[in-house]
């Protein structure tokens, strides 16, 4: 069977087994800013109250709804539906320069 996955933006999302770590639950609905347009990721159904949900201390947030799927809005991209009684980790995408110092770094939106 093949796991899920999807991106919106510079959010990826990826079905996993469970949480990695331990962490602290989302306390807000919004998943990230965007750096330069200002728009926002964020969970429009359920409420976080219906859902669980673990942030680790890199900041990938894993999310599963038991009573059905989880959307998630942005003002310039499709919603993204994710799947029902699944953990799902969400992460910023990542890009490689190999000419700067930092080869590394997160994509901004």
């Amino acid at each position: 069977m093949k796991k899920f996955q999807a991106r919106q933006g510079d959010i990826f999302f990826q079905e996993v087994s469970a949480p990695k770590k331990t962490g602290k639950s989302l306390s807000t609905p919004i998943i990230a800013y965007g750096e330069v347009t200002g728009h926002c990721h964020q969970i429009m159904d359920p409420s976080l109250e219906e859902m669980e949900s673990v942030v680790d201390e890199n900041g990938d947030i894993f999310v599963r709804n038991s009573n059905g799927p989880i959307t998630i809005g942005h003002d310039e991209h499709g919603q993204v539906t994710l799947p029902k009684d699944t953990w799902v980790c969400i992460t910023r995408q990542r890009e490689y320069d190999p000419i700067e110092e930092i080869h590394e770094r997160r994509v901004k939106d």
